[in-house]
């Protein structure tokens, strides 16, 4: 089997690409990162990533409820493509929104702000076929 793509979708850049650098040195992974939520669909069904990093951002408003619709827009554009939610840890409202669509399966998982660029590429990993 070929790399698995990744896509990331990330306001924090430096996050994104050195996640991206992490990735791509993976034998079974590759990676590509946006840096913000604008061009997802679009991005999605020419690129037909395996999986999707969404962040969800820092933000006033419903930060959590733009991330969602967002992977709707992932998955609408590639059916199949697993979803993982970048959240962040002291915001209620995103830890809730991670816990129930992680309960009802509209996400693989999600992970908090705080986990190191390692521990994010090895779950990632354990996510994408060998």
């Amino acid at each position: 089997m070929g790399k698995q793509t990744v896509m990331l979708v990330l306001c924090r850049r430096v996050i994104a690409d050195l996640l991206i650098e992490a990735i791509n040195r993976r034998p079974n992974m590759q990676a590509f990162g946006l840096y913000d939520y604008k061009n997802a669909g679009a991005a999605a069904l020419s690129r037909r990533p395996y999986l999707a990093l969404v962040e969800i951002p820092e933000r006033h408003g419903s930060p959590a409820l733009d991330a969602l619709e967002v992977c709707g827009e992932i998955c609408r554009a590639r059916p199949g493509c697993k979803i993982v939610l970048l959240c962040p840890e002291h915001d209620r409202e995103s830890v809730e929104v991670c816990v129930e669509e992680k309960r009802r399966g509209g996400i693989e998982d999600y992970f908090f702000y705080d986990s190191s660029v390692d521990y994010l590429v090895s779950k990632l990993e354990s996510l994408c076929p060998v």
